[in-house]
């Protein structure tokens, strides 16, 4: 006795439908006033976030040229007195 297993194509769509049956069926049992105040507060905060990064991309070859100076300007610098030479020896 053969057994043969056949797959059916058609039944790869049923996902679909029963996606949209869960979500449908969910919905009306979630509060949208809180997911429209958590999705407000995602946007602000990205917006926010995006705002420093931005600022941190253009400030920090600004502060690097900067620091860069005073490091120059501090570094030690070795100061060799020199005697005059006096050209009329008595």
């Amino acid at each position: 006795m053969n057994t043969t297993t056949t797959t059916s194509h058609i039944t790869g769509s049923n996902w679909i439908a029963f996606l949209f049956g869960a979500i449908f069926n969910v919905l009306p049992h979630i509060d949208l006033t809180f997911l429209i105040d958590y999705m407000i507060k995602a946007i602000v905060g990205g917006i926010i976030c995006l705002g420093f990064k931005i600022i941190g991309d253009i400030y920090s070859p600004l502060w690097l040229k900067h620091k860069a100076k005073v490091r120059d300007f501090t570094r030690i610098r070795k100061i060799r007195i020199r005697k005059r030479k006096r050209h009329d020896k008595e």
